[in-house]
């Protein structure tokens, strides 16, 4: 088959970079031609990033030729893929676009989750009123119309098939306006590392990997050290506009204990996984899948993650994936206590990821909802 990944960056950024990445070498290895048309950003390393494509192009444009199937990573409305004409079209939901008009589901005072469909409860909550960052914005402020963004998904699932990174995602797109039978599941597992494992270190470490982000809750496992033993240190793997007030707090509340590491390559986030004790995904917002908490329980690391979102879909306290309540360090500590305890969860972990959580497994599932998807004219499943 011949399929394009349309993505907003040519280069590593985030998790939905690797994604496209990770997906591309696959399918190109089981002799697919693989395009990527890229929207114009740049990310990381965008010279190797595009060695995993049989070609690169600008998205918006048009196709220069025939694809079987178009696989879009994100999309809000469909005039936004008019440029795509008659190709046969997934759309991927790894986030909250679709379903919240803050992308994040946590209320701006509070910060607490929320996990309502777009409407009255998001005038109510002031959730209306978000950021505006583009450069012609006079305000730097916007206000989203909820029932504007339940419209736009439900035509979104009525042109095209949507795919959920989690079930958490698709019950919310169902909730948002999107047609059940339209919305599909595909969990984003990442490949195995290729690299030997190495021992963890001789302390107790702690990993957050992510973007620093107010959504990623790194606040929230800086404050749970204040019930930890002060031999526990925790390590930050990420980058981002937060990453100055989180170094402040860092200070003020856990001085010497937290170890800023920036962005990495991705080859090297397998080395800082098996450095370290235990991975941490704090999540403020319902995470829509995570994961992180996968690539740790593969290199024998146990996961605190937060109880909620798409984690939930990969949490199983007795192998090595335990929860906390979410946004509360306490819980969080006294989660990290009983897995710092547990010699063994690190083996049991393994155990869970290689046998529930296979890469190949979930190639064969893309697979099979494209050739099924590049069957009909518009993208519908048989």
């Amino acid at each position: 088959m011949r399929v394009a990944f349309v993505s907003p960056a040519l280069g590593f950024s985030g998790g939905l970079e690797r994604f496209v990445f990770d997906r591309a070498r696959a399918l190109r290895a089981r002799g697919h031609e693989v395009w990527l048309a890229h929207g114009g950003e740049r990310g990381r390393d965008a010279t190797a990033y595009a060695q995993a494509f049989d070609a690169v192009t600008e998205a918006g444009r048009g196709l220069p030729v025939a694809m079987d199937c178009a696989l879009v990573q994100r999309a809000r409305s469909v005039e936004e893929l008019a440029w795509l004409g008659e190709t046969p079209t997934l759309v991927w939901a790894h986030d909250h676009d679709a379903t919240c008009v803050r992308s994040h589901r946590y209320v701006p005072l509070g910060r607490e989750p929320c996990h309502r469909a777009p409407g009255v409860a998001c005038v109510l909550e002031g959730c209306v009123i978000v950021r505006d960052r583009r450069p012609e914005s006079r305000f730097g402020l916007r206000v989203v119309d909820p029932f504007a963004l339940r419209n736009d998904t439900r035509k979104l699932s009525e042109r095209y098939v949507i795919v959920a990174c989690s079930g958490y995602v698709r019950d919310s797109l169902v909730s948002a306006g999107a047609a059940s039978s339209r919305v599909v599941v595909s969990h984003p597992v990442p490949p195995s590392s290729e690299h030997d494992a190495r021992e963890r270190e001789r302390d107790p470490v702690l990993l957050v990997i992510g973007s620093l982000l107010r959504g990623k809750g790194v606040d929230i496992a800086i404050d749970a050290l204040a019930w930890l033993p002060s031999n526990v240190r925790l390590r930050v793997l990420g980058d981002g506009p937060e990453r100055a007030a989180l170094e402040a707090h860092a200070a003020r509340v856990a001085p010497g204990r937290v170890e800023w590491m920036g962005a990495v390559h991705p080859d090297s986030v397998a080395r800082e996984i098996d450095r370290c004790w235990a991975v941490l995904v704090p999540s403020r917002w319902p995470e829509p899948f995570g994961m992180t908490g996968i690539e740790a329980m593969r290199r024998g690391r146990p996961v605190v993650g937060a109880r909620h979102g798409g984690i939930v879909e990969w949490l199983a306290d007795e192998r090595g994936a335990v929860g906390f309540d979410p946004g509360d360090p306490r819980s969080l500590a006294f989660e990290v206590k009983r897995v710092l305890a547990d010699g063994q969860l690190g083996g049991r972990a393994r155990a869970w990821a290689q046998s529930r959580w296979s890469f190949q497994r979930s190639i064969d599932e893309l697979e099979t909802i494209v050739r099924e998807v590049s069957k009909e004219k518009h993208g519908g499943l048989r």
